[in-house]
């Protein structure tokens, strides 16, 4: 039997990314890698934080560069720290989230928190992480309920729920 695969907690995410700046950093190491080249003098080299804004800064010539343009949080005013929970609730929730749920935890509007699930959505499936099935794919619906003596039954019957479910053959079952 194999152990259970480690799961990243609130904890260590919380630890990970506590605030604005180890976001900022976080999104210029995936972008620009470990050891940064400027694009305009070609040295490779450190970028210091520009104090005030989301950018750094090469430590050979000065240019500016900002991790986040190109990306949905590049004219966003909201805190980087809410778009990465926000992107954390995403991944661990099985059952996603909705735009509600976004505009209660994160304590923004309900326009700001329809954007931001909008925009990760289209993220995950940009990246392939919203599985989608594929190869022999069974489907099945059936009504469950209470019983009821006479009238119409199966499919309309009053008093049921419909349970569908998806199955790919050697894969995973998915069922609403």
């Amino acid at each position: 039997m194999g152990m259970a695969k480690p799961r990243y907690t609130i904890n260590q995410f919380r630890k990970d990314f506590p605030n604005d700046d180890a976001c900022l950093d976080k999104i210029f190491q995936i972008r620009y890698g470990d050891n940064p080249t400027c694009s305009e003098c070609k040295r490779e080299g450190k970028f210091y934080r520009i104090k005030g804004r989301r950018a750094y800064a090469c430590q050979w010539c000065g240019h500016h560069v900002y991790p986040c343009v190109g990306t949905p949080l590049e004219k966003s005013t909201t805190a980087l720290s809410s778009w990465f929970y926000a992107m954390y609730l995403m991944v661990v929730t099985r059952n996603g989230v909705s735009a509600k749920e976004l505009e209660r935890q994160l304590g923004v509007t309900y326009k700001c928190a329809w954007r931001i699930g909008h925009k990760v959505r289209e993220l995950m499936d940009m990246l392939g992480m919203r599985s989608k099935m594929s190869g022999h794919v069974e489907v099945d619906e059936s009504y469950v309920g209470g019983k009821t003596k006479g009238g119409k039954r199966g499919r309309g019957a009053e008093g049921k729920t419909i349970v569908f479910g998806v199955l790919e053959r050697g894969g995973d079952v998915k069922a609403a």
